[in-house]
């Protein structure tokens, strides 16, 4: 599909688009000519982008979590914590995907990933009101 196509599939702008491949969030396009080619890969990225972006991430973070998806990274090493590697395999896929759920990031693991995921349990606190003084 051309720049054109995928801005209106995925309801954005094409100078959204190229904005985003300028900054390295967006693979460029396959080139026929003079035509950039977009494939599913294309339209699957822009759309974990927009999501994310909505949900308050900064162009600069997301950045971060891509080079971090392309080098293998889990996330505990993009936040340089301890990393979950005592866990049992099968107990810290199944926490991975979960918190790959929990904090909108499914759209960023390769479907077929070997090895240590992309994001590993990150521990959180809940607010109780009760408990406030």
């Amino acid at each position: 599909m051309t720049i054109d196509e995928l801005a209106a599939l995925s309801g954005t702008t094409t100078r959204r688009i190229r904005s985003f491949q300028t900054l390295g969030l967006l693979p460029r396009p396959e080139l026929r000519g003079r035509t950039g080619l977009y494939g599913p890969e294309h339209r699957t990225r822009l759309g974990a982008i927009l999501r994310l972006q909505e949900r308050g991430f900064s162009l600069e973070s997301l950045g971060v979590l891509f080079r971090a998806l392309q080098a293998g990274q889990s996330l505990a090493a993009v936040l340089e914590l301890p990393d979950t590697a005592g866990a049992a395999d099968g107990d810290a896929n199944e926490a991975a995907a979960d918190t790959a759920e929990l904090y909108g990031f499914a759209d960023l693991q390769p479907p077929t990933r070997r090895g240590r995921p992309l994001l590993s349990v990150v521990p959180t606190t809940v607010w109780d009101e009760s408990q406030a003084s």
